[in-house]
């Protein structure tokens, strides 16, 4: 099958624009490493997210607040047997503002005060990856992870309780291993990502009470992805990927804040969570090919935290490529339901998210430096 790269990058940009349990967001993907020759790639993602509750007679307002996932990669061949891969994104964050007259924004020692409960984190990753082709049609890859955290976080109703944070740089590795049939447009890749441990630079503060800044170990957690793609029929792609990633051994708890709340996590979660898609992509001509796509995770119907009350979706995805000379400029928008959750109140039920959703759009840029017959 002929240009079968041209197919797979609009299916890649419908799957890639990614909403997922806890604090996934781009979905550490490594397609860069199966590009032919040399090429340089630039995405942007935006996502906005639609996401609203209620606790004691008070609404939280859209707390989703949009945000953008830039990446960036590079590949080269190093030899005809071996490849070399770049790629920076950003893999897990979190942003979200509940207004100020939400009852858990509400300063229990000012309760005149404008405050909101919010919680903002990202992270910066940059991966090198090396392949090495073997014999059968069979690869093998692995690389060194470099990664950072900050997080910015206020629980108002915790006494007004504030933290801030950030991390020296650490690292993580992943490796992986492919299976590829040119003929057939057929490719298996699984890819495990470590996990990779923070100590993060905890500032937390408690009006009036303490202030201090102690370290906290953070792990961002270990994931295995599952990605498959094989032609069905002439010009035709049949493509899915399975993400599993470890949240239920994920626990940010600042000791003051443990201190003060009887112990508890100010992000945790009780269960892993694996992703899926499924989609199909046809190549309409030698510039142009479109996929379609369809997204699942489903919910696990356990408390969760205020700072993340979502739990599962479903989604549905388009996205197009157009080819010309060396550039290949992509597209995708996908639609996201979001799942009902109930969040935890020191430990019991409280405040109901339900009817929630987000949009996310994602345009891409790749550039060969080789065309390609």
């Amino acid at each position: 099958m002929k240009q079968v790269l041209l197919i797979t990058t609009a299916l890649t940009l419908a799957a890639g624009v990614t909403y997922a349990a806890g604090l996934d967001r781009s979905g550490q993907g490594v397609n860069i490493i199966f590009e032919e020759g040399i090429a340089a790639q630039l995405s942007y993602s935006l996502i906005d997210p639609s996401i609203s509750g209620s606790y004691a007679g008070t609404v939280s307002g859209d707390i989703g607040q949009s945000y953008g996932l830039p990446q960036l990669s590079f590949k080269t061949a190093i030899t005809d047997t071996s490849d070399l891969a770049l790629i920076y994104d950003q893999p897990y964050g979190a942003h979200v503002i509940y207004g100020s007259a939400y009852a858990l924004s509400i300063n229990p020692n000012d309760i005149t005060g404008k405050y909101n409960l919010r919680a903002e984190a990202k992270t910066h990753a940059l991966t090198a990856i090396l392949r090495q082709k073997l014999d059968n049609r069979f690869s093998v890859y692995g690389g060194l992870r470099v990664q950072t955290v900050d997080t910015n976080v206020a629980v108002p109703f915790v006494n007004g309780y504030t933290v801030t944070s950030d991390s020296p740089t650490d690292f993580g590795y992943l490796l992986g291993a492919s299976w590829e049939n040119p003929k057939i447009a057929a490719r298996v890749a699984v890819t495990y990502n470590s996990k990779i441990t923070h100590t993060l630079r905890a500032s937390e503060t408690v009006p009036n009470v303490v202030s201090t800044t102690t370290p906290v170990d953070i792990e961002t957690p270990q994931s295995l992805n599952l990605d498959f793609q094989t032609g069905i029929a002439e010009n035709t792609l049949i493509f899915g990927t399975a993400r599993w990633v470890n949240w239920s051994d994920f626990d940010y708890s600042p000791p003051i804040y443990a201190s003060v709340t009887g112990g508890a996590s100010l992000v945790g979660y009780e269960n892993d969570a694996i992703t899926y898609t499924l989609g199909v992509g046809h190549r309409f001509s030698d510039a142009f090919s479109a996929a379609f796509q369809v997204g699942y995770e489903q919910s696990q119907g356990n408390l969760v935290s205020n700072l993340g009350p979502t739990d599962g979706f479903w989604s549905v995805g388009v996205g197009g490529t157009y080819s010309r000379s060396n550039f290949q400029y992509s597209g995708g928008i996908r639609y996201i339901k979001i799942g009902n959750a109930t969040t935890d109140i020191r430990s019991a039920p409280g405040a109901s998210f339900s009817d929630n959703s987000a949009l996310a759009l994602g345009l891409q840029i790749t550039y060969r430096f080789e065309k390609r017959n």
